[in-house]
């Protein structure tokens, strides 16, 4: 209270607005809202973004300029502990001029509205806070549209680093994927729901 909140970055701002585009799904269409809200672990820094069931999925935000490759922050990010992993990449794109294009305070709102549960809209809160996320002027730009969404099954044969396997020394390492490389590993998003 009293200090000004830090100011996320446009990688942060990129992530934030994925991981609200994916728990949307989650309770829109295959948990309930609490338990979508609860199943969303990416404020909490734990390894990913979501853990629901047997399921862990992780995503990722591009944007239209950025290269098709997806940063990965950790040795932990891509190793889980349930059967069934994915990665989620949704490609973003500035279009302030569209009448789709939400920012992400808007993203943020919309949500907000949609949750009628007392115990996911407190939740919701709580992991906005533990995101470092304060509504502010600056959070009306950019506009986003999902432009792309693709997933893929992290499965044996995924080019990943993992703690497990890392030589004995080796600690925080961060690398990108190439998402043309992890073309064989593409499924439909209907995969995560065991559909």
């Amino acid at each position: 209270a009293g200090k000004k909140p830090r100011l996320l970055s446009a990688e942060e701002i990129r992530g934030l607005f994925g991981e609200l585009q994916f728990l949307r799904l989650l309770y829109q269409e295959h948990l309930g809202e609490k338990d979508a809200v609860e199943a969303w672990c990416g404020p909490d820094r734990i390894q990913q973004d979501f853990i629901f069931g047997n399921t862990a999925v992780e995503t990722k935000a591009l944007s239209g300029r950025e290269r098709s490759a997806v940063r990965i922050s950790s040795e932990d990010q891509l190793e889980a502990l349930c059967d069934n992993f994915f990665l989620t990449v949704f490609r973003l794109s500035d279009m302030p001029e569209s009448d789709r294009a939400l920012s992400l305070n808007e993203a943020v709102r919309r949500i907000e509205s949609e949750l009628s549960d007392a115990d996911a809209l407190e939740g919701f809160g709580d992991r906005l806070g533990a995101y470092g996320y304060v509504e502010m002027r600056e959070y009306d730009k950019p506009k986003f549209i999902v432009s792309a969404q693709q997933t893929y099954r992290v499965a044996d044969g995924f080019p990943r680093l993992i703690r497990s396997a890392l030589p004995e020394g080796i600690a925080r390492v961060n690398y990108d994927i190439e998402l043309e490389k992890i073309a064989p590993f593409e499924c439909e998003t209907e995969q995560i729901w065991g559909e």
